[in-house]
This record gives C-alpha cells, sequence and structure tokens, in this order.
C-alpha cells in the first residue's frame, strides 16, 4: 500500500521532466537529487508513506523521527519544470521496488513528463582516475541525446534496484528515460563512502543536456578529499613486495 500526501505549494508547468535519485551504491543516485534539490531551490511536493519498507523510526539529530518514505520536490530551471523524486531507503523486495516505481510514474504522468532521468552507479573493480557516465535508456532517440554528451552507452548487464527499473516502467507509460550511471571505484563502495565524483559528472551531463547551470564546484572539492583518503587506505594494505615488483594494489578489501 503507498499513500501520497500532497503539498500545495506547487503550480507545475505544462510540460515536465522527472530527475530520480534513490540511496544506493556510494549514494551516488541520492547525493544528485541532493544536489538538484539545494541548487534549483526545489520546494515539496508530497511525501509518499507505504507499509513496504522496513519497520524503522528515523530518528533525526534534533530528536523528531519519522518512519521511511519518498519525498517528492518541484523545481524550474531555464523554463523546465523538474520533479525531483528520492528517499530515505528503498523496499526491500523486488516485488515491492516494482509497485513503487509504478506509484510514483502513474501519479506523476499527468503532468505530461516529457522525460525521466535516474541516477545511479557503476562500480568498476578497478581505480580508474578519469571516471565515465553510462547510459541506458529506453529508446533509441532518447539514448542518443545522452551520448552525444559524453555519455557512454553500457553494453549489456542488469541494473538492479529503483534506480533502474524505474526507466522500465517509463517505458510501459509511453515516457522517454535514461539511467545515467557515474562510474564509482568498488573500494569506496565497500568502505561506505559517499561518491561525490560519480555524482558531480552526472550532473555535468545533465548540465549539458538541459542547459542547467547547477553548480558541481563542492562536489569536486569532496571528491578529492574522498578519493584521497580511500587511495591512502588501499596503499597501507598492499604489502610493500608487491609494489616493489610493480604488481598492481589490491583495490577492494575482502
Amino acid at each position: 500500500m503507498w499513500k501520497l500526501i500532497k503539498y500545495d505549494n506547487v503550480n507545475p508547468l505544462d510540460s515536465n521532466i522527472v530527475v530520480v535519485g534513490f540511496p544506493g551504491m556510494a549514494l551516488v543516485g541520492k547525493t544528485v537529487a541532493l544536489q538538484l534539490i539545494e541548487s534549483l531551490g526545489a520546494e515539496p511536493y508530497g511525501v509518499i508513506y507505504g507499509t513496504k519498507f522496513s519497520a524503522h523510526l528515523i530518528v533525526n539529530s534534533n530528536g523528531i523521527g519519522d518512519i521511511n518514505n519518498v519525498m517528492l520536490y518541484y523545481a524550474k530551471a531555464n523554463n523546465t519544470g523538474i520533479f525531483i523524486v528520492t528517499g530515505s531507503a528503498q523496499p526491500a523486495s523486488d516485488v515491492d521496488q516494482h509497485s513503487l516505481s509504478y506509484f510514483i510514474i502513474k501519479h506523476l504522468k499527468k503532468y505530461n513528463i516529457k522525460e525521466l532521468i535516474a541516477a545511479a552507479a557503476y562500480v568498476s573493480d578497478m581505480v580508474v582516475p578519469n571516471r565515465r557516465v553510462f547510459v541506458v535508456g529506453n529508446n533509441t532517440s532518447v539514448l542518443k541525446r545522452y551520448v552525444e554528451h559524453g555519455a557512454v552507452p553500457l553494453n549489456e548487464g542488469v541494473i538492479s534496484g529503483l534506480n533502474g527499473i524505474v526507466i522500465g516502467w517509463a517505458r510501459i507509460f509511453n515516457i522517454n528515460a535514461v539511467c545515467l550511471l557515474g562510474e564509482t571505484w568498488r573500494s569506496i563502495v565497500e568502505l561506505n563512502y559517499i561518491d561525490y565524483k560519480a555524482a558531480k559528472l552526472i550532473l555535468d551531463v545533465l548540465n549539458k543536456v538541459w542547459n542547467f547551470s547547477i553548480n558541481t564546484e563542492e562536489l569536486e572539492e569532496k571528491s578529492r578529499g574522498i578519493e584521497r583518503e580511500v587511495e591512502l587506505i588501499l596503499k597501507s594494505l598492499t604489502p610493500p613486495k608487491e609494489e616493489a615488483k610493480g604488481e598492481k594494489r589490491p583495490y577492494y578489501i575482502t
């Protein structure tokens, strides 16, 4: 069961897009959503509650508690209306992730959604210095636009979770959709760090495609600190004799 509690302070434009970013690997998707909310001054549109989340009361630093939910925000940029969808968690089961995706898209479709973009992470087994943004689309025309602005088509594979399956549900509702996957290091994921760099790269692509002016300098600065810390940890775990032989150091902790 899902229930939307809608606020009355938002008047959407006649044509809109949706950006989805739920918590996932290295919190890439959620970081993209939060940066958009802050940079665009997005206003709360509504909140979705449901019985399919884990039975947890989330307690904030000020002593206020709430159950897991999905927050919807709305902003306007470059004459484009933008719904931003994020949450405190994803439902645990595949069935409930599908039902939530269906619920979100079915509700937002009435606002003439011309495109949906989901943000996610692509986990690389190597510590790659020059990271990429991969893209998966639900049709060729929408995919092409993002490839033209630097994204790399993902060649086969599976994208798990809400940030992936929402693209398939958008297709069922005849909405163009893409999933942008910022490349992250497996070591960042396994050390439970937030990958600000992967989020920044996704936002850079969004800036190009939609002519937004999202400032990503803060994300870049945070990412440098994370990368340095992770590389120091990996170096400390590398036996000196392996480095002397010129062998590759391990990129993750087992």
